[in-house]
């Protein structure tokens, strides 16, 4: 595996609150499905505008035009294999994804309700001098729809043979309500730097921005 995160790309996905709706992405800013579109953020001088991609296409890079699709691009999310990922409660070194879920009986579902992943270089690449690759952000959720379960955001790279895809510490969500009839929700988020930002909705339906940097040389993440 590869190490520390670093400065990256801003990218912005959207995807829904729920698990059951389809994405909406406007202007670069997020509008879950069914409710109206946010506005697209203004671009800062000097720097590349976020890009933004309807719910058939993949989100794009930021930094210029790639000459072919990376990789990472290339991963088929709902049939996934991604090693660490321990968020999913197993107990072996990968959890196996078949139709966006790993089929236990409390499911790990890999973008539930139609969202989409993040890519961009963010994560370093080691040795320093080894040729950079883009990385992956995916939202994953934990329960069954029914009862509790707790969203979050995974950071996914690839292995150095350029074919395993490998999950470092991941962004956790609130607990659930302790009936599970409530759950903290992301709304929206992008990388900005070696940071990500998202907009969350809490247990009780208000929505709030959060920011996470990185803790430790590991990849662990700190809310700022």
């Amino acid at each position: 595996m590869r190490g520390k995160l670093i400065s990256g790309v801003v990218l912005t996905l959207t995807f829904v609150t729920g698990c059951t709706s389809s994405v909406d992405r406007v202007g670069g800013e997020a509008a879950p499905a069914g409710s109206p579109a946010g506005s697209a953020s203004p671009s800062t001088p000097g720097a590349p505008a976020p890009t933004s991609s309807g719910p058939s296409a993949p989100a794009t890079r930021t930094s210029g035009p790639a000459t072919q699709k990376s990789e990472i691009r290339r991963t088929n999310w709902p049939n996934a294999v991604i090693r660490n990922l321990r968020f999913c409660g197993e107990s072996d070194d990968s959890v196996s994804f078949r139709n966006g879920s790993n089929g236990l009986d409390v499911p790990c579902r890999i973008l539930p309700g139609g969202a989409r992943p993040v890519y961009a270089e963010f994560i370093v690449e080691e040795p320093a001098n080894a040729p950079s690759t883009e990385d992956a952000l995916v939202l994953v959720e934990l329960g069954n729809p029914d009862a509790a379960r707790r969203q979050a955001l995974v950071p996914v790279q690839l292995g150095d043979n350029g074919r395993n895809r490998y999950a470092w510490p991941v962004i956790l969500g609130d607990d659930s309500s302790p009936a599970g009839d409530r759950v903290m929700t992301f709304v929206s988020y992008r990388v900005v730097g070696q940071n990500v930002e998202a907009t969350v909705r809490k247990l009780d339906g208000n929505t709030e921005t959060r920011r996470w940097r990185k803790a430790d040389g590991s990849g662990n993440w700190e809310r700022y």
